[in-house]
């Protein structure tokens, strides 16, 4: 009796195993990952907003500060949005909204779009 529920047990943890790896690589666990990474990264697009706007303004002192203060508006603002991104993508992770389980935010990812 307990060589059957011992192998009985063993066969089944094997079957949840080989199920297991094809369930996190599916498009729902995909879409969960990415939510909590948004939702942990969120606060780099910050610096990242504010780096960009610096980039591009001219080395005049009052347009770097300008700019300064416009990539720092336009941080907070992609900071919230991604946040709510990765809200909705690990509240939402198992239902297909948007269609194909399509990102809210495009890059997936902060660091996506981001140039050396």
């Amino acid at each position: 009796m307990r060589t059957i529920l011992l192998t009985i047990t063993l066969v089944l943890f094997a079957a949840t195993s080989f199920a297991e790896d094809s369930y996190l690589t599916s498009r729902p666990m995909k879409k969960l990952k990415r939510g909590a990474i948004n939702i942990v990264s969120a606060p780099l697009e910050l610096p990242q907003k504010i780096k960009q706007h610096w980039d591009e303004s001219d080395p005049n002192p009052i347009d770097k500060t300008v700019y300064l203060f416009g990539g720092f508006v336009k941080g907070v603002a992609y900071s919230v949005a991604r946040l709510g991104s990765g809200l909705w993508d690990v509240f939402t992770f198992n239902l297909d909204i948007p269609g194909n389980n399509e990102p809210l935010m495009k890059p997936d990812f902060v660091w996506a779009d981001v140039k050396e």
